[in-house]
């Protein structure tokens, strides 16, 4: 292979240009997102049942639903929430199934699933999104006073700014807050009894006097004609013409007018609002669909956004408040920052330590190369630049180096010691000399990261594209090490006139000194280093544990619970509050609320409040200096509210509701049948929760206490009057229920009909039994003549996972490690919390995520620690020098833990990969320096000084390899904005742990060699 490399080096020279041109093409049309989206496969199911209380919808639709999806193939779990009105499926897919076969599947049992639950109640599969799916966030308000509320979404939301949003591609679904234009007919009890008017007449005369009908076609002289029949309902006025009843003695009708009123109103009962500014204005939140990019659709919505600004009324303004391309864009170009700026670091770095202006530029040429080739791979294959994947090229950057750094080094060397030979048999020597070593240590690196691919859930999502990248790029480094730079090093080195430095020839001599006075002290130094190894582990039991450091978002979002028998208004007022105690912060740009779910929302009610606060970029924060230090002084501020407070992120709200079911860092989840008991149980936990150091925001989902206005018919009455069931019921239905009674047509647009409750009749219960219904035998009948109305408590809320209710207790941790407080949560709940027979507990969070990880770390990397001895055995051919250069592992632990604990980071996902990553380098630079020991050996050199001679000789790629690597991360170290957060932890482990084993291998190394050699000569 080499030798064809130098023949057809011009043609080697003609694919890095078209190399480079293909890269850059790719570097620029690589999709760019925040971060890989760790969504489980998971397909939702709402079912809408208005009327229905928290039990009926559990026991008529949750219970049959759940039923149903749990017998899908490769389904792992069903979680629910039974709420008044609304019953919310979850099913979760094994991982690996694809989401359009989970859907299809799903689909295909829903007509199952409809035809256990009661007639008109409609289950459907919610928008095909993720976890992370709601991108961008937008609003509409009138500012010349013209439109209401209704208007503004039923009209220019609905017909006008939806339609041409949803044709941007990659837009799955629209959620849409506000009232809904509908036209209200309110009834007049006493007259309808008046003129002998059920409601039950006013029903189907509202059903049969609004109907368009079509009757084929008809041939006349005119031609084919298509026949319609237009008895729609067009106008207010036409509706109140409706004939109600015919007096056919007298020949007089009675018009809905007689009877009714017909206004302009909202569709009663709904569960939500969007908040601005201190008022309600018509929100909207802009859900992508799966697999989309993130900021591709961002863009094509804001253009579309702009394009519908131009065709709205003048006065009426359409807003764009947030959108998660902007957290996409500071996180990649954090880490682009981290990347390019460790590459110049690296490159001055390679250049001063080679000490040669032509090395130095053939090396550093090999890095830009080396990450052309790997963002050719990652466009070729579907993957995005994220802070995942970009990351990974930032934390390898220095690493990308080292092939070409020994290649050329070794090169420049022979061609200056060996000026007789010729060009191309000196480089092709060259080559045959180093590549096995090379080789194996590249190949080591991939080994070392393959752990990481064991990783499942979340933490598969997140960190297998960063193993990814940072495997093709090394790969890619071996690929540019042994092709274009041989190529480059035939047309452009020339032997120089010393094969090293000043520099190095300095670092030579003191070096030399070193390794004489390392064999004459062995044994005090080895006792230094065991006891430096098993002080390590005694700080590592120090260091607490997390999943991973929190991503900075640049966003606040308050999430409020109120009593479960708060109304919408109240809501409302309490959002308002919040944000106008957030813009009192000079660094808050602007606050929005969202109260109760939206008509396609969660499963929430008006009880429960998520205020977003954006914040300005964190060097322009003076008030705080924190977003802890922000949450503390605002929660301070708000402890007046009549509301349970907690504090998070977007995007991170999102995946704590993805991993636990709910929304916080540790989610509580007491399991069993009694919702009395759970409650007790869920209060005993809170309270223990509450004195654990650590917690914050700690509240208990409230289960009962929903109070319900329960009407039962009097059957005695009913029979004695001859009133049926149905008639007493269609009040709850229609007049309080707000069903709608049909739809009147304006041009293109659909309004809906609906009746509700005179003024009269509002606000007290003891009212609505005085209404008037029914005439027998000259006595009127009022409602609470033919049903009982009380009010009741019932449950408010019902969470089930796998077929079994639960109690929630929710809260986050500031001011300690995760694993350290769950631990002691979970000894304190043990020890003093008595479950009855039936009943448990789990826990559910990021920190599960963490512990899973560590699991699947303490069996797959001894397992890849193996591997890697069987490999250096297969390269070596010896059990001694495989074990030497294994020595290298412990090395560089000591120096990872160290740091680790100095900076205050917690043992983390990406700080355990960071302990991965120098595994590797370390068992590299040990390849490096034995194998040249054994050349020399093999040239029959004595062992003391083929030792010294080899560590002299590879000192310089050795520290090339060390400093590049170390360098390359300094960027990941100290820049501080968004994205930082994840990789610090693991840059701050490889470049302590890289000091401790370079220095170890150049100092202990040579000495231990000398040791094991003497006493296994032929190991």
């Amino acid at each position: 292979m080499f030798r064809a490399v130098l023949k057809y080096r011009l043609l080697v020279l003609i694919a890095l240009v078209g190399t480079v041109i293909y890269g850059v093409y790719s570097f620029k049309k690589l999709p760019i997102d925040a971060f890989p989206d760790p969504t489980p496969v998971q397909v939702n199911i709402y079912t809408e049942a208005p009327g229905l209380s928290a039990e009926e919808v559990e026991t008529l639709i949750t219970i049959p639903v759940e039923s149903v999806m749990n017998g899908i193939k490769d389904v792992e779990l069903v979680r629910s929430v039974s709420l008044p009105g609304l019953s919310y499926v979850s099913v979760y897919f094994k991982e690996g199934t694809d989401v359009y076969f989970a859907r299809r599947l799903v689909m295909e049992k829903l007509p199952d699933a409809k035809e256990r639950i009661p007639e008109g109640f409609n289950p459907v599969m919610g928008p095909n999104s993720t976890g992370l799916g709601n991108v961008l966030v937008y609003v509409l308000y009138d500012t010349s006073g013209k439109y209401t509320p209704q208007e503004l979404k039923s009209i220019f939301q609905q017909w006008v700014a939806r339609p041409l949003i949803m044709s941007a591609g990659g837009v799955e679904e629209i959620v849409q807050f506000g009232p809904e234009l509908a036209y209200v007919i309110v009834p007049d009890f006493e007259k309808l009894i008046a003129y002998g008017i059920t409601l039950e007449d006013l029903l189907n005369a509202l059903e049969r006097n609004n109907l368009l009908v079509g009757g084929g076609f008809y041939q006349s002289a005119e031609g084919d004609l298509v026949v319609r029949g237009l008895g729609r309902v067009y106008s207010k006025e036409d509706l109140l013409r409706i004939p109600v009843k015919v007096d056919e003695e007298k020949g007089v009708s009675v018009y809905l007018r007689d009877v009714a009123k017909v206004v302009e109103g909202e569709v009663p009962n709904r569960r939500g609002a969007f908040t601005m500014n201190g008022q309600e204005v018509q929100g909207n939140i802009v859900v992508k669909r799966i697999y989309e990019n993130t900021k591709e659709v961002v863009d094509k919505v804001k253009e579309k956004l702009k394009e519908i600004q131009k065709i709205l009324p003048e006065g009426v303004k359409i807003e764009h408040l947030y959108d998660q391309a902007y957290l996409t864009e500071k996180a990649v170009s954090t880490i682009q920052k981290a990347l390019f700026s460790g590459m110049l670091l690296v490159a001055i770095v390679t250049a001063f330590l080679m000490g040669n202006f032509r090395t130095s530029l053939i090396v550093i040429s090999s890095l830009p190369l080396t990450l052309l080739i790997a963002f050719i791979v990652m466009k070729e294959t579907g993957m995005s630049g994220n802070l995942m994947t970009l990351g990974g090229l930032a934390i390898g950057i220095g690493m990308f180096v080292d092939s070409s750094v020994v290649v050329v080094e070794n090169v420049y060397r022979h061609l200056t010691e060996n000026k007789s030979a010729t060009k191309f048999s000196i480089i092709l020597d060259s080559l045959k000399e180093v590549w096995r070593p090379v080789l194996f240590a590249v190949l080591i690196i991939v080994i070392v990261f393959s752990p990481i691919f064991v990783f499942e859930s979340v933490e598969g999502k997140f960190f297998k594209p960063l193993a990814m990248t940072l495997i093709i790029a090394l790969l890619a480094s071996l690929f540019v090490a042994f092709t274009f730079i041989p190529a480059l090093s035939y047309y452009f080195l020339k032997p120089g006139k010393e094969t090293y430095s000043k520099l190095m020839r300095a670092i030579h001599k003191v070096y030399e000194k070193v390794l004489d006075f390392t064999f004459k002290l062995r044994t005090l130094l080895y006792l230094g280093v065991f006891i430096s190894f098993v002080f390590s582990l005694f700080l590592l039991t120090r260091i607490g544990t997390e999943f991973a450091p929190e991503l900075e978002e640049g966003a606040v979002i308050v999430k409020a619970f109120l009593d479960p028998n708060v109304s919408l208004e109240e809501g409302k007022r309490v959002a308002t509050a919040i944000e106008r105690e957030a813009m009192k912060f000079p660094e808050v740009i602007r606050t929005f609320s969202t109260v109760g779910r939206a008509e396609k929302g969660e499963a929430a009610d008006v009880n429960y409040i998520e205020t977003w606060i954006l914040l300005k970029p964190q060097s322009e924060w003076e008030t705080f200096k924190t977003r802890e230090e922000f949450n503390e002084i605002l929660r301070k501020r708000l402890e007046w509210l009549p509301a349970s407070l907690g504090f998070t992120q977007p995007i991170k709200m999102r995946i704590d509701e993805l991993l636990s079911g709910v929304r916080a860092d540790i989610a509580i989840k007491i399991f069993g049948q009694d919702p009395e008991v759970l409650n007790e149980l869920a209060d005993k936990v809170k309270e223990i929760a509450e004195s654990v150091p650590g917690a914050v925001d700690v509240q208990k989902e409230i289960q009962a206490g929903r109070l319900q206005l329960r009407i039962y018919p009097k059957w005695e009455v009913l029979e004695r009057y001859g009133i049926t069931v149905e008639e007493v019921l269609d009040v709850v239905k229609y007049n309080l229920g707000g069903a709608p009674v049909g739809e009147l047509q304006k041009d293109t647009l659909l309004f809906p009909i609906v009746m509700t409750l005179p003024e009269d009749f509002r606000g007290d219960v003891s009212k609505l039994a005085k209404i008037p219904l029914f005439e027998r035998h000259g006595k009127i009948l009022t409602f609470g003549d033919v049903a009982d109305l009380k009010v009741e408590p019932g449950l408010f809320v019902i969470r089930r996972e796998n077929n079994i209710r639960f109690a929630l207790v929710m809260l986050n941790v500031e001011g300690r490690d995760t694993g350290s407080f769950v631990k002691e949560l979970q000894s304190r709940i043990e020890n003093e919390v008595k479950l009855p027979t039936g009943y448990f507990i789990t826990y559910g969070g990021q920190f599960e995520n963490q512990q899973r990880a560590m699991k699947k770390l303490s069996i797959a990397v001894p397992v890849s620690i193996f591997l890697i001895f069987v490999m250096l055995y297969l390269n070596f051919n010896s059990v001694r020098d495989a074990l030497v250069v294994m020595l290298n592992v412990p090395f560089a632990v000591i120096g990872g833990i160290i740091a680790l604990y100095i900076s205050g980071f917690n043992l983390s996902v990406p700080s355990a990969i960071g302990f991965i990553a120098i595994f590797g380098v370390a068992t590299l630079n040990g390849v490096v320096l034995v194998s040249y020991i054994r050349q020399l050996l093999q040239e029959e050199l004595e062992i003391r000084e083929a030792v010294k001679r080899a560590a002299i000789l590879r000192i310089r790629p050795i520290l090339i390899t060390a400093i590049t690597t170390l360098i390359g991360l300094i960027p990941l170290l100290v820049i501080r904005d968004i994205g930082s957060e994840v990789q610090r932890p693991l840059a701050t482990v490889v470049v302590g742990g890289i000091f401790t084993s370079t220095l170890l291998t150049l100092i202990i190394l040579p000495s231990v060699y000398e040791l094991v050699y003497r006493k296994f000569p032929r190991a």
